[in-house]
């Protein structure tokens, strides 16, 4: 019997290690097919072996808060004709968020806690070293295995970026971006810190890593952590390292062609001399796409299409979020391009059909864009309704544990605020780690 349960157990560390190695390599993907997909697979299959194991019981509220979440969806799809390739993303949706939900609820009732927390924190310093010669590798020219999955640009077969010829250098270690870098790991890191006894040296070499990555949204999630900390009254020694790390790495301008000027990104010397300043002002300024003032426009998009639907908002449903943001952006557009299109030669119509000329956001009227946050799109995606149960879960930990709470609350704020929009498995494992049910209350 105890032979069993020890052998049990090793698998499920054996399984939870494999999920969460796959799940960090977002920069990749095996016959069209991402691994961090294959990984978040790997993981539902743990959480069913343990809700297996362990017996544990599915309680009737939990399912009807589910059932309620997947409503608007649910209605999308009897109401509509989907083609193969919407019903597919639709799929992948609903089937992210069922897994969120069953992960997070078994692994709060769940003794594989621990076993789980170690693994993590295990696979989290494996890509802590990876990301680290990642960041080296594109600098000076290692060898690094061929990111190959397409990155986030709207044409969906965008080549990954990992150089920045006018900023500074940013780590992005397994993952398409920073940005996805901190949504992913950063919530990990909370949960290794706050579940688990750590050295010095985890808490110097996660500064560095976040502090690399120069991402706006990690020092949102570092002011907050400075919040929570003096909350906590856990302000120690510890925390001012991975503080001072941190600041230190992300106001650090690492220029890539002033330390590696050999490296293949770099323009080439003989070529760039000949070049006046003027010149190379702007082949700065064009190498860079998502500048200041596009990522400020994107801002500014989310917050009118907030404010213009969420008194009116049931629940758009998983598959109709991104489509109805896209078609409240490209109202501008298409009225621009109806009125471009009466007024041009009929052999401009014939030729181009509907694709004026211009340099506006065009792409708005053929491909659909992503919210890229995680609250905004659950809240139009479920409605309302996702708002109280929020709202609920904060009022519940608050008082039934103050620090606790904090804790948790942190950490949702944080998974809110990624720029993955759908709650994955992993999410789900983040916050069945940091709080605790009784898993036979009913029975």
């Amino acid at each position: 019997m105890i032979k069993k349960i020890i052998v049990f157990e090793k698998l499920i560390e054996i399984l939870f290690f494999v999920s969460f190695s796959l799940i960090f390599l977002d920069a990749y993907q095996l016959f069209s097919i991402p691994i961090t997909w294959v990984g978040s697979s790997f993981l539902l299959v743990t959480t069913l072996l343990i809700y297996r194991k362990e017996n544990i019981k599915i309680d009737k509220l939990f399912l009807l808060i589910l059932t309620i979440c997947l409503v608007p969806t649910i209605f999308n799809i009897l109401a509509n004709n989907h083609i193969e390739r919407d019903f597919l993303y639709t799929s992948l949706r609903l089937l992210s968020f069922i897994g969120f939900s069953f992960t997070i609820y078994v692994m709060s009732k769940s003794d594989y806690k621990e076993n789980a927390i170690r693994v993590l924190k295990s696979v989290f310093l494996i890509i802590l070293v990876l990301s680290f010669y990642a960041f080296f590798a594109q600098l000076f020219n290692f060898y690094e295995p061929l990111r190959n999955r397409p990155g986030t640009g709207v044409l969906g077969f965008d080549t990954q970026t990992n150089f920045w010829l006018a900023g500074s250098h940013r780590m992005s270690g397994t993952f398409r971006e920073p940005v996805f870098l901190v949504s992913l790991l950063f919530p990990c890191f909370l949960v290794i810190h706050y579940k688990a006894l750590n050295s010095k040296f985890f808490y110097l070499f996660s500064g560095f890593l976040f502090g690399l990555t120069k991402s706006e949204l990690v020092f949102i999630f570092i002011l907050i952590l400075c919040i929570t900390e003096i909350l906590l009254k856990n302000f120690n020694h510890k925390v001012m390292i991975f503080l001072l790390v941190f600041t230190s790495c992300f106001f650090i301008s690492i220029q890539e062609c002033d330390i590696s000027p050999s490296n293949i990104e770099c323009p080439q010397s003989t070529s760039s001399s000949n070049l006046n300043p003027i010149d190379i002002t702007l082949d700065n300024q064009a190498s860079s796409p998502n500048t200041f003032e596009y990522n400020n426009q994107e801002r500014l998009d989310t917050v009118s299409f907030t404010l213009e639907n969420l008194d009116m908002n049931m629940g758009f449903g998983f598959d109709s979020t991104n489509a109805i943001y896209t078609n409240y952006l490209s109202q501008d557009i298409t009225n621009e391009m109806y009125l471009i299109n009466r007024t041009l030669p009929e052999f401009l119509k014939i030729r181009y059909l509907s694709k004026s000329f211009g340099t506006g956001r065009y792409f708005l009227t053929y491909e659909n864009i992503n919210v890229q946050n995680n609250f905004l799109f659950n809240l139009f995606s479920i409605g309302m309704f996702y708002l109280i149960i929020l709202f609920l879960v904060f009022i519940y930990f608050l008082k039934t544990n103050y620090i606790t709470g904090l804790k948790i609350i942190f950490l949702m704020i944080c998974i809110s605020l990624a720029a993955y929009e759908d709650l994955l498995p992993i999410f789900g494992l983040y916050l069945g780690l940091m709080f605790t049910m009784d898993k036979n209350a009913n029975k």
